[in-house]
């Protein structure tokens, strides 16, 4: 549900218009890594737009494949593990693939005494044939990593962002520059400290 709120205001931001003046430069680059920079009218903020724009569409097109994959899965198990019905649950699907028989599942959790990680009974399920539990456990693992993936995806979200806030800082105080004087004197001295703009 939080996926499906922030997608669309994060796009609704990108839709507003990049206006260059300097006020909150820096909370405009964590909003949309950018927009700062175009605050000052600093070519990098194409930079920052296009990898913003090329990770949302990297994310977009993993989660796409994952779902894909996860489909793929379910239907393969379906047809050769006999599955009727399943709970909404990852640690079942990784159940699914280490054990080739819903009685060899519950065995080994009875041997650990584990007994409440044993499935409903309407969720029991037997691979017709080891190579068939191999091929489930390949496409398991595929979407995993697909999935994995993405969230790798999301921190190349986060460090654009701290890129684009580090940047909007340089480029503020780019023009800054820092002078000292200092005058000996009788009994000490002076030091003078000057801040150009």
């Amino acid at each position: 549900m939080k996926r499906r709120i922030l997608l669309p205001l994060l796009l609704l931001l990108t839709l507003l218009p990049a206006s260059a003046d300097n006020r909150f430069p820096v909370l405009k680059s964590l909003v949309l890594p950018g927009w700062g920079e175009y605050s000052y009218r600093s070519e990098s903020a194409y930079i920052f737009w296009g990898s913003e724009a090329a990770l949302w569409v990297g994310f977009a097109a993993l989660r796409y494949s994952a779902s894909i994959q996860n489909r793929d899965m379910l239907s393969f198990s379906f047809l050769h593990a006999g599955l009727q019905q399943y709970p909404e649950n990852d640690q079942y699907w990784a159940d699914l693939g280490n054990y080739s028989t819903y009685l060899r599942h519950r065995e080994r959790m009875l041997e650990n005494r584990t007994p409440d990680n044993i499935w409903d009974p309407d969720y029991s399920w037997e691979w017709d044939s080891e190579t068939a539990r191999d091929i489930y456990r390949s496409l398991y693992r595929k979407k995993e990593l697909t999935l994995l993936s993405s969230e790798f995806v999301i921190t190349g979200l986060v460090v654009n962002r701290i890129a684009s806030m580090i940047n909007v800082r340089y480029l503020k105080n780019k023009n800054l520059r820092l002078s000292a004087f200092a005058l000996p004197r009788a009994g000490g001295g002076v030091l003078q400290l000057g801040l150009n703009f």
